[in-house]
């Protein structure tokens, strides 16, 4: 076991976070979630941290952090691994998202119908992708979206890391009015699959910042509702 450097940004107008993960400076790294407009900041954070990105993971198929991910994909030659229940989002943006979304897609990418990036690896849920030295494992919890998925790793010294997406943030959890969302599914993978993650784990979200698992099972009213519930 070694240990994970982590580095991140914020993208676009719903300000979802970009992550990069590697062993260490100057290593290979694997872009999470590299949303709208990631393109114009990720070349400067490889410099920073002197890495060589090898693939692109995406936690879903939302556009606020896929919406970088052909670009970035293509112009590093590299495969993007999307959750297989969220793949046709990345071509059809608009089948996830209410249609107040519609002009701001529009306006950015002059279409609402995009190219698929050259690349796609279908992920498989609970399936494990290495890459950049990394093992990746991804958490299906649908809800959000139906291929909505947290990527988990572990950290020599911190212990283990879940990349929670928009599953579950500090104090929160995604959205479930939206199109292809599923409330009765969201209950579930906050019962299956997120509760019981160690309460060591170290949360890093789609959106805001870090937690952990012990703060969530205290103060998020959304997971302890669902699992309450689960009991009576």
């Amino acid at each position: 076991m070694a240990n994970v450097f982590i580095a991140s940004f914020i993208t676009g107008p719903f300000q979802a976070n970009c992550y990069l993960l590697a062993r260490e400076p100057g290593s290979d790294c694997v872009v999470v979630d590299p949303g709208m407009g990631a393109e114009e900041f990720l070349g400067e954070a490889l410099k920073t941290h002197h890495l060589t990105p090898v693939a692109v993971a995406l936690t879903h198929g939302h556009i606020d952090h896929v919406g970088s991910a052909r670009q970035v994909g293509d112009q590093y030659g590299m495969p993007v691994l999307c959750p297989r229940d969220d793949r046709h989002l990345l071509t059809d943006p608009m089948a996830a998202l209410s249609d107040f979304a519609r002009p701001l897609i529009e306006q950015c990418y002059g279409s609402t119908t995009l190219r698929e990036p050259e690349e796609v690896v279908d992920v498989e849920p609970f399936s494990h992708h290495e890459y950049a030295d990394l093992d990746l494992e991804f958490l299906h919890a649908p809800g959000h979206t139906p291929g909505c998925s947290m990527i988990r790793m572990v950290d020599a010294q911190f212990g283990p890391i879940v990349m929670s997406g928009d599953v579950v943030f500090a104090g929160s959890i995604g959205r479930t009015d939206m199109p292809e969302a599923d409330p009765a599914q969201m209950s579930r993978s906050l019962s299956d699959v997120v509760w019981p993650l160690d309460d060591s784990t170290h949360l890093l979200p789609g959106h805001g910042g870090p937690t952990t698992m012990a703060q969530e099972r205290i103060s998020n009213p959304f997971l302890n509702r669902t699992v309450s519930s689960d009991f009576h």
